[in-house]
């Protein structure tokens, strides 16, 4: 079969002229039989974006065209972006509501592109010129979930996803048995258009909208999350013999006798990594990251191992984990419980006393663990607290491990890493999967401490890896465009009144140390985040911008990402000489890119899915606190009010600028505030502000606010302060 850049080359030679499949296959004389298989290679170099479809069927260059290839990613206002699929191919394209046609949310679609002068960057309002569809190449939404409604006239269900900003029209025979508020799931039969709403039929009824256990089955079906088990995936997880070989260890680094803990939260069941350290004659740290040897139990191409790579990662709900394995394994043959032998691959690094590493080795061992402990008990003995009966030899080598992951990690700054900091909430559940209480989680010592030793023994794979040329599937994380960082500075400068060089790194850092604690903290960190690319996986590119590293990969977590499976899996087949046969590298160099792709996706899916579930349990938790008040902070300003995030619950939520009834409101963009028109009163980015829950409407998943003043209480920053009279903006 023909080599995909090959057919990309003669596509966008300067000779070629726009050919057919069957043209196309007669240029490269590809056979009858192949035949089938070189259209398939035609579509999926489509879907990348190398090459387009035009009139007659034929192919052609994307660029000579004026097309491009990407995902339609909407927004709830009724206009997108196309995300071109192709890298390099510059900003995302603006698509208003008229020129979207029959496009939604997540459709991989084909625009023609707009005078580049006239695109809006991404976050603005709609205006400036508008690239327009022309192809749906792949619907994203064949099913919709949504609550169904009913007027005298319609009958419509509106989707759970704010991006799919069109109801689905149902007619009276296609509603079957649903009733007004009934969760569901609907099959579009009738994609949109310019003038239209999509049309649907309802093929399952979830439950009555507001039951907790719906909320959460609809977010598994709007994500399309996996669920249970094939039977022939659980049974060949049952099969699979509880007892390890004797020869089995032999073959192994046996490391039983050593003190070995593990970390973790406490409801967990899944303990993929467990630590020991260790002083040598010379002062020098032995530390041992101990990984749960996956790859031994799944062997490629079984049931077990599609089925992971199908899921690419667990998905943690609040209430609901979505296991990548059967809890055959996940929870038992490869979890490290306590007691227990369990065989892992092992990161073991010497480290001098100043942090240099001076060798590092991967190992095949097997390990029993000492002792499990929680985050909060490794926490309150790092803090000399009381943490209950925990064993003398345990505190020191905890206190030994803080002390070295304190040294990594000012290593890790010192070479140009940036350490955001990002709370986020823990929601805990009663039975029924209502919130008892919420907690704000921070990133406290045992949890950075863990930390630094994953990300150490991750750096360490991938460079052993690197240096021997085994494929791999890399955590990447590009460089930021340098218009997104100046953007960042020009918000600190606005905010702060700080003048912060986002190129040079250790200023940055000392600027987020400084911030740290702070109320606008959170959102300048998440503003940061946003001007940065996202972190993905990869088979052709290596290097971490956020953590500074020239090589880094995914591989103490294989109980619960697929990329660090794959990794085990290579290690597999460097160490018993398997990789050295041409026919397996090439098997790795086919399939790798695929996968680190879906993977990335996977991942998003996941990431996407726990805060949608979250957003929507905390507002159901609110609902009955309409007229509460409670402190937030700034985070955002618009012509139409300003948005404020709950400190103590990280929600987001609306203070339509309506709702301020004593001054004239106007935007000022120098401030980044709303400012009074009488009184010169702000309210600002960045400001503590007190407000009341004024509505929460569940099927928008939206909160909205109104300022709430205690009489009784000194006015607060933000409230009081007042801008020149000669400001140009006032």
């Amino acid at each position: 079969m023909i080599e995909p850049v090959s057919i990309i080359q003669f596509v966008h030679s300067k000779k070629y002229t726009p050919m057919t499949a069957a043209e196309l296959a007669e240029h490269f004389e590809i056979n009858d039989q192949e035949y089938r298989a070189f259209c398939k290679l035609l579509q999926d170099l489509e879907f990348q974006g190398e090459i387009v479809k035009i009139k007659r069927k034929q192919y052609a260059n994307p660029k000579t065209v004026n097309l491009l290839v990407g995902t339609m990613d909407c927004n709830s206002r009724g206009f997108g972006f196309v995300v071109p699929a192709k890298k390099g191919e510059g900003k995302d394209i603006f698509v208003n509501e008229e020129n979207m046609h029959s496009a939604m949310h997540g459709d991989t679609v084909v625009v023609r592109l707009p005078d580049l002068e006239q695109i809006p960057k991404r976050g603005k309002q709609k205006g400036g010129g508008s690239g327009q569809i022309v192809n749906v190449l792949k619907r994203a939404n064949p099913f919709v979930v949504g609550t169904f409604k009913k007027s005298k006239r319609l009958r419509y269900v509106v989707p759970d996803n704010a991006r799919l900003f069109r109801d689905v029209y149902v007619t009276e025979g296609d509603a079957k048995d649903a009733t007004p508020d009934d969760k569901v799931v609907v099959k579009i039969v009738q994609w949109p258009s310019r003038h239209l709403n999509p049309e649907g039929e309802i093929t399952e009824i979830l439950g009555k909208e507001g039951d907790p256990k719906v909320d959460l089955h609809s977010i598994i079906y709007q994500f399309k999350l996996p669920q249970a088990f094939h039977k022939k995936v659980s049974n060949e997880a049952e099969k699979i013999s509880q007892e390890i070989p004797q020869e089995e260890i032999q073959t192994r680094l046996d490391l039983r006798k050593k003190l070995i803990i593990t970390i973790d939260p406490d409801d967990a069941k899944d303990f993929d990594d467990a630590l020991s350290l260790e002083k040598d004659e010379r002062g020098n740290w032995q530390l041992g990251v101990h990984i749960a040897d996956v790859s031994y139990y799944v062997k490629q191409d079984s049931a077990i191992d599609k089925e992971a790579r199908l899921r690419g990662t667990s998905v943690y709900l609040p209430g609901k984990v979505i296991p990548m394995l059967p809890e055959a394994l996940s929870n038992n043959l490869c979890s490290l419980r306590e007691g227990e032998d369990r065989l892992t691959k092992s990161v073991l690094v010497t480290i001098d006393p100043e942090g240099n590493i001076l060798k590092s080795t991967v190992k095949h061992s097997v390990i029993n663990a000492t002792k499990r402990l929680t985050y909060k008990q490794a926490t309150a003995i790092i803090n000399n607290e009381s943490a209950g009966n925990i064993p003398e030899m345990v505190k020191n080598v905890l206190v030994e491990l803080a002390q070295l992951a304190q040294i990594l990690f000012k290593n890790k700054m010192n070479r140009g890493a940036i350490e955001l900091d990002l709370p986020e909430v823990s929601l805990k559940l009663d039975e029924q999967g209502n919130i008892e209480h919420v907690e704000k989680e921070e990133r406290d010592v045992s949890h950075r401490l863990v930390e630094e030793c994953m990300l150490l023994a991750n750096e360490m794979v991938a460079t052993f890896m690197h240096k021997n040329k085994l494929p791999l599937i890399s955590r990447v994380h590009p460089e930021p465009d340098e218009e997104d960082m100046l953007e960042f500075a020009d918000f600190v400068r606005g905010l702060e009144n700080t003048r912060v060089d986002p190129f040079k790194i250790h200023q940055l850092q000392a600027f987020l140390k400084e911030i740290r604690g702070k109320p606008e903290a959170h959102m300048i960190n998440l503003v940061l985040l946003k001007s940065m690319k996202q972190a993905v996986y990869s088979a052709t590119e290596s290097g971490h911008f956020a953590l500074a590293l020239e090589n880094y990969a995914h591989f103490t977590s294989p109980i619960r990402r697929y990329p660090d499976l794959i990794i085990h899996r290579t290690l597999d087949q460097h160490f018993s000489g398997e990789l050295r046969s041409p026919v397996v590298q090439k098997i790795w160099k086919n399939c790798l890119p695929e996968w680190a792709e879906h993977c990335s996706v996977t991942e998003r899916r996941a990431e996407e899915a726990e805060r949608e579930i979250t957003k929507l349990k905390l507002l159901r938790f609110f609902e009955n606190r309409v007229g509460d008040n409670f402190e937030g902070v700034i985070t955002g300003v618009q012509e139409y009010g300003f948005f404020v995030q709950l400190s103590e619950y990280l929600l987001e939520g609306l203070v339509h600028i309506r709702t301020l009834e004593d001054d004239i409101y106007q935007i000022s963009k120098k401030h980044m505030a709303l400012v009074g028109t009488r009184r010169k009163k702000m309210f600002r980015i960045g400001d503590v502000v007190k407000v009341k829950i004024y509505k929460i409407d569940l099927l928008k998943r939206e909160v909205d606010f109104i300022p709430y003043e205690d009489r009784n209480e000194k006015p607060r920053r933000g409230k009081t302060r007042n801008i020149p009279e000669d400001d140009p903006e006032s």
